[in-house]
């Protein structure tokens, strides 16, 4: 048995996964903020010494590099993690292993193991949320790079003028579409879900919006093919759920007018796993990796 830990801005959740990767039990608690390292990790592990299990696999924000040190800020409620290295702060507390991956990429690992990646030579991971989360692969697993951001597409640069960038997170996440419909209209939506309500119900603005959207979606969907050109790309987020946006990003990726989408085969998939994705490929990774 494995525990699995996955640690976000909202939520701490945490399961426990047994041999065949089935959930066996799952909890959460809130994420507190918290003033100091020591306050936070003794938070996150209180209580785990009720259960039984032989290692820990763990999701979290930010950029960490391959030796679990956390090199970037996240959430607000998390952010006192940045300069520790989770592995050392969890395992002294729980004396366990530990192996730590960033969340988006637990998720994109655990595509590639037993999701719409499995199998694959090469694979990317778009997942899209309050940011985007990336994850890229080649067939032995998760490409990293020399510092731990490989695959982070928020941040892909689109413009940099007098100092001031302008990141791919502002145009393509969930942010962007409430953004992009509240700028059409003197209405103030404040989730995504309501604009793609009034999409479904054939609003003529959020149909406008929902369609701007999904085409700078494709932009970055573009630009991973060129960069990467991978077998596939696996769609995640609550969003990737629905079948009418799976069916619109491919319809507008396939007839953009750009260069070599003449000879492109990268498929547009969605992930398989969704909720507990984070979590059960932290702890593929985490057995993969722990000796």
């Amino acid at each position: 048995m494995y525990l699995g830990i996955d640690i976000g801005g909202t939520f701490i959740k945490y399961a426990l996964i047994d041999e065949n990767n089935n959930v066996v039990e799952k909890w959460k608690k809130p994420s507190e903020m918290k003033e100091s390292k020591d306050e936070f990790y003794d938070y996150l592990c209180d209580g785990l010494e009720n259960y039984e299990y032989e290692a820990i696999g763990i999701s979290a924000p930010g950029v960490i590099d391959s030796n679990s040190n956390v090199l970037s800020k996240a959430a607000p409620n998390v952010c006192v993690m940045c300069g520790t290295n989770v592995n050392e702060e969890v395992s002294k507390r729980t004396s366990k292993k530990v192996c730590t991956l960033n969340d988006a990429k637990a998720a994109g690992y655990c595509e590639f193991k037993i999701g719409n990646g499995k199998g694959t030579k090469s694979s990317a991971y778009f997942v899209i949320g309050t940011g985007i989360g990336g994850c890229i692969c080649d067939d032995r697993g998760v490409i990293k790079g020399m510092n731990g951001i490989a695959g982070e597409f928020s941040p892909l640069l689109l413009d940099y003028k007098n100092g001031k960038g302008k990141f791919f997170a502002t145009i393509a996440s969930m942010s962007a579409l409430i953004d992009i419909y509240n700028s059409k209209t003197t209405e103030c939506l404040k989730y995504g879900t309501d604009v793609c309500e009034k999409y479904l119900n054939g609003d003529k603005i959020a149909v406008e919006a929902i369609n701007d959207w999904v085409d700078n979606i494709c932009v970055g969907l573009y630009n991973i093919v060129l960069f990467f050109n991978p077998q596939v790309i696996c769609l995640g987020g609550g969003i990737s759920e629905e079948d009418w946006f799976i069916d619109l990003v491919r319809k507008k990726f396939s007839s953009m007018k750009v260069y070599f989408m003449d000879i492109c085969t990268t498929k547009i998939e969605r992930c398989l796993y969704s909720n507990d994705s984070n979590i059960l490929g932290a702890v593929l990774y985490a057995k993969e990796n722990i000796a």
